[in-house]
């Protein structure tokens, strides 16, 4: 792979993180209109909407972006890492980190309040802290995470399959 080629890959990640991103902000954006006493806004959608076609941008153009970046060098300047086990190592150091940074937060937050409400015998319907709103983010970060991280061959092998054969198949 050319330095551009790992550039562009990291590109398309980056696009696929700032769809996340953008779902979360939709999330928060919604709780906040659900606090009482607060004004009613809906520039979360915009904000995601212009986060959406940003990742949309990234996603169809990364080869764009990757020689904006990188100075433009020949085919002969390739980088010998092997393609496949290049994008598996990025999808298993975005999975962790996607746990590093949302996940293991919050779950040690809701964590020991889940073990106080459940040893106090307390419903968890009542507790205000496990509205699914606030609770449902963190486990599709979870299965996003564990999906990153235990598919990576299988998502390694639909980004590198050129559309053709994934066509035929």
């Amino acid at each position: 792979m050319t330095p551009q080629q790992i550039v562009g890959l990291a590109v398309r990640l980056f696009s696929i993180w700032l769809v996340f991103l953008a779902l979360q902000v939709i999330g928060y954006g919604s709780e906040v209109n659900s606090q009482p006493g607060l004004g009613s806004t809906n520039a979360h959608y915009l904000v995601s909407g212009v986060v959406i076609l940003l990742a949309i941008f990234l996603w169809f153009c990364p080869m764009l972006v990757a020689h904006k970046l990188v100075p433009k060098t020949k085919f002969d300047n390739v980088l010998r890492v092997p393609a496949h086990e290049a994008v598996v190592v990025a999808c298993i150091v975005f999975g962790l980190g996607l746990f590093l940074a949302k996940v293991l937060p919050a779950l040690a937050f809701y964590i020991p309040l889940f073990v106080v409400i459940v040893r106090d015998k307390q419903s968890i319907e009542n507790a205000e802290q496990f509205h699914f709103m606030r609770v449902a983010p963190i486990v599709i970060q979870l299965a996003v995470a564990m999906l990153l991280v235990f598919k990576a061959h299988a998502i390694s092998k639909f980004l590198l399959t050129p559309k053709e054969q994934q066509e035929d198949e």
